[in-house]
């Protein structure tokens, strides 16, 4: 795959802080190729002796098993989230790169769960390496960056017993629910791009209208849960249409990621930084944040 598919962007709507705009692609529409809700018979396990960075997942069924970028796991030895979208094959084991987002806990159980929530803008910025104090980004996640993130989240919201961001989304549940009560998918969506103080801020792009229709409250929650503290600003229509422009224009990187995935890399002047996964030609997620927005860098 050496281009993204074109994003046709809608009028938005406000929801609370935030700024709603729908994304629909020119993609041929298809049966979904994967699935981002974790099947009764697919496992998500620490390793036999547990590491921080890696879990391995077991997908038994007839269906790929899709983990997104920023999926809150629940359980195991410490809470962790996902690095990068990954794609387990169907009757296939893989192991996972992950970060810890509960820093006082190591003991448990084995087995981890995918949480309610996806991780919220300032640990997405953490993934994909933004900081507001060096230029440029990593190529590996920064595990204290991760924890030091978390930690402005424990300051702002009150603590949690082990520090754990799971344990603190949790309870802004109701809240955030309230807040995007009067929003949802139009018909045909595949995407959303959420603007928040002025600025957009995070786009997400899926290959099935009914993923973005599983994943709505828990992105948009993910990103209300930073936008709640600032001033409810808009975000003009020219601003999203500019991010788009930049995102679509933005030469793409491809590289296996084993088996029949590609990973997918993109950015424009510093001003965005998006992956995703694709097989073949076919786009199964794209994530693009704004590598300036305040929220992204936690500044």
């Amino acid at each position: 795959m050496t281009a993204l598919p074109a994003l046709h962007l809608g009028a938005p709507t406000q929801a609370g802080p935030l700024t709603v705009f729908p994304v629909w692609t020119d993609a041929p529409i298809a049966p979904a190729a994967c699935r981002t809700s974790l099947p009764a018979d697919a496992r998500i396990d620490e390793l036999p002796t547990p590491v921080v960075g890696t879990l391995r997942v077991s997908n038994p069924g007839g269906t790929p098993l899709l983990l997104l970028e920023g999926a809150l796991l629940d359980g195991g030895w410490q809470h962790r989230v996902v690095t990068r979208s990954v794609l387990v094959d169907a009757q296939g084991q893989r192991d996972v790169q992950v970060a810890c987002v509960e820093q006082n806990r190591w003991a448990g159980g084995k087995i981890q769960h995918l949480a309610r929530h996806r991780a919220p803008l300032a640990v997405r910025g953490a993934l994909h390496g933004l900081r507001a104090e060096t230029p440029g980004r990593g190529t590996e996640v920064d595990q204290s960056d991760v924890w030091r993130r978390v930690g402005r989240y424990e300051r702002d919201l009150g603590t949690s017993p082990t520090a754990s961001l799971v344990d603190l989304q949790n309870r802004q549940a109701a809240e955030l629910a309230a807040i995007l009560s009067t929003t949802r998918p139009l018909y045909g969506q595949r995407g959303v791009l959420i603007g928040a103080a002025g600025h957009p801020v995070l786009l997400e792009v899926f290959d099935d209208p009914q993923t973005l229709v599983e994943q709505w409250d828990s992105l948009l929650s993910a990103a209300a849960l930073d936008a709640r503290l600032a001033p409810p600003q808009p975000t003009p229509g020219r601003r999203a249409r500019a991010f788009v422009q930049r995102l679509t224009a933005a030469p793409v990187r491809s590289t296996s990621m084993g088996g029949r995935a590609i990973a997918l890399d993109a950015d424009a002047d510093k001003l965005l930084s998006a992956r995703g996964i694709a097989l073949g030609n076919r786009l199964l997620h794209l994530a693009a944040v704004n590598a300036k927005h305040q929220f992204v860098l936690a500044a």
